[in-house]
C-alpha cells in the first residue's frame, strides 16, 4: 500500500485540488467507464449524478436511486459525498432537498456503496474522499492500494483520499 501526505490549498470542489487532480489523472484518465454519484461541477467520470439540478451532470437523483438505476459493469467509481451534515445542508438545502438532524450519514452512504460495489468490475477502482479512510472496504471486495492525506493548513480538516482495487466479486 502506498501512503503519501501532501499540502494543498483547500477547495470546495475536491477535484480541483492539485494533488487530487494528479491522482485522478493517474487512475481515471478521461473517465471512460467511470461513475460518480456526487459529481458536483468538476467530475472526470463519464456517468455523473448530483442532486442539484444546476450542476452539469447527466442525472439529478438521490445517490441511492442513481446507484440502483446503473445498468452494467464499470471500471471505477468516484465517491465524494458531503462529508458531514453541515455540508449536506449547505449543498442541498437551497434546492429544496429535505434536511434533518436525524439523518444517518454512515448508514445512508453505506447503502449507496453496497449497490455500487456490485457494479464495479473485478480489478476496477473505487476512489473515496472524506475525513476518514473507510473507503469501500474488504466486506465489499476491495483492497486498499493507496491513501493520500491532503493537508490544507490552518483550521481546515485534511482531505483523505482512499484508492481501492476490487479484488473479488461479492454478491
Amino acid at each position: 500500500m502506498k501512503f503519501s501526505r501532501v499540502w494543498a490549498m483547500p477547495n470546495k470542489w475536491t477535484f480541483k485540488i492539485r494533488p487530487i487532480q494528479s491522482l485522478l489523472q493517474r487512475y481515471v484518465g478521461q473517465g471512460d467507464g467511470w461513475i460518480d454519484p456526487f459529481a458536483g461541477q468538476n467530475s472526470p467520470a463519464e456517468i455523473t449524478n448530483d442532486l442539484n439540478p444546476n450542476y452539469p451532470t447527466k442525472h439529478h437523483l438521490h445517490a441511492y436511486e442513481f446507484a440502483t438505476l446503473l445498468d452494467g459493469v464499470y471500471k471505477g467509481v468516484l465517491f465524494d459525498p458531503p462529508y458531514n451534515l453541515s455540508q449536506i445542508k449547505e449543498c442541498y438545502d437551497g434546492i429544496g432537498a429535505e434536511y434533518y438532524k436525524g439523518w444517518n450519514l454512515d448508514a445512508s452512504f453505506s447503502k449507496v456503496k453496497d449497490v455500487i460495489a456490485k457494479k464495479i468490475e473485478e480489478g476496477g477502482i473505487a476512489i473515496s474522499f472524506g475525513w476518514n479512510s473507510n473507503g469501500f472496504g474488504k466486506i465489499r471486495g476491495f483492497e486498499i492500494e493507496e491513501i493520500m492525506l491532503v493537508a490544507h493548513g490552518g483550521h481546515h480538516y485534511d482531505t483523505i483520499v482512499v484508492v481501492e482495487r476490487k479484488v473479488k466479486m461479492v454478491r
